[in-house]
Parts: C-alpha cells; sequence; structure tokens
C-alpha cells in the first residue's frame, strides 16, 4: 500500500485507512512481529493476551493531520506468568504522539515559542511540556565526561511572569543540540 512508503514505520503495515473531514487521516497500524521480548526476564513471547488499540498522533500528510491507530499487543510470559505490552519503536509507554512528531516539534521550539507551536501542531502545551521533559530525562542519562562545551540559557515563556524555560545547548564538531526544561525563577 502506497501509504506504508508514506508513513515509513519499519516492522508496522497498515490495515486500513480513513479520511475523516475536518480531523484528517486516520490508519490503522499493526506490528508485523508475531512475538515480544518480556521487560521482566527477557525472554520472548508469542501468547496474546489482549489487544489494546489506541491513537497516536504522527507528523501530517500533504498538510492534513495524521492519526495513527495502534494495536499495541499485550503478550503473557510463559516465564514469569504475567502479562506485559508490546515496545513500539514509533512510540513511546504512555505517550499520545509518535516520536517523530516530538522531535519536529522540538525542532520548532527552536525558532518559536510553546504557545505558537502547540497551536500550529495542534498539541497541548503540556504534551509540548512533556517532550521537553522526556528529552531531558534523555540527556541525563548520557555520558558527560566528555563534554566540551555548554551553553546555559533562561527564556522567559510570559513576559513578567517568572515563568522561565532553561535551555542547555551542547556545541560539537559545528553542531548544537539544544534541549529545554521550564524551571521557576527563585530570588536569592
Amino acid at each position: 500500500m502506497i501509504l506504508d512508503k508514506f508513513l515509513n514505520l519499519k516492522g508496522t503495515s497498515i490495515q486500513g485507512y480513513l479520511h475523516l473531514e475536518n480531523i484528517g487521516i486516520v490508519c490503522q497500524i499493526e506490528s508485523k512481529n508475531q512475538k515480544a521480548i518480556c521487560p521482566r526476564c527477557g525472554l520472548e513471547s508469542d501468547k496474546l493476551h489482549q489487544n489494546h488499540r489506541h491513537l497516536v498522533k504522527d507528523l501530517p500528510i500533504s498538510g492534513q493531520p495524521v492519526y495513527l491507530q495502534v494495536n499495541r499487543r499485550q503478550f503473557k510470559c510463559d516465564n514469569c506468568r504475567k502479562p506485559f505490552s508490546e515496545e513500539l519503536d514509533f512510540v513511546a509507554k504512555k505517550r499520545t504522539y509518535t516520536k517523530r512528531l516530538a522531535e519536529n516539534i522540538l525542532e520548532q521550539l527552536k525558532e518559536g515559542d510553546i504557545l505558537n507551536v502547540s497551536r500550529r501542531n495542534d498539541v497541548t502545551e503540556e504534551e509540548i511540556q512533556r517532550m521537553i521533559e522526556d528529552i531531558a530525562e534523555e540527556i541525563t542519562e548520557t555520558d558527560l565526561s566528555k563534554l566540551k562545551r555548554l551553553g546555559i540559557d533562561e527564556i522567559a515563556l510570559v513576559k513578567g511572569q517568572k515563568k522561565l524555560l532553561c535551555s542547555f545547548s551542547k556545541f560539537r564538531y559545528g553542531k548544537t543540540n539544544s534541549y529545554s526544561r521550564e524551571a521557576k525563577h527563585r530570588k536569592n
């Protein structure tokens, strides 16, 4: 199917799609994997326990919003005897947006503010805040022993209200990776 190529989500197949006026494109997708790895013991299981369907926002196609109806299956581990949800490469657990949408939005934040980026992408400011927190958690696990330069800045989210965004930028080989996190103004 041509939508498989547009979506480019490895390891998945599109089961069907709908174009809903004033909403966008809704694609029903499933993982091609017949097995999943138990996060507790690391063993593979092919025992399907339940199907859980979730709606996940993705990058737009030709200006149309795209939603993925994802079947995040639950398997039962023969070893642990407990159910677990399969890992999906393109969406983090307990998130309603794809990783690539989050990356795209974080790139947009380099040139804009949270309010306008949220309106432009039809996501809430809270979702953007969660995206920022997710990337901040990722970088705190990074080995900083080889870091040579770090830029730190505070940006006012709303002028005069003491709501600040702390921006951390690491500089390497002429590239800049920026990460941000909301902070509260404190008087010393």
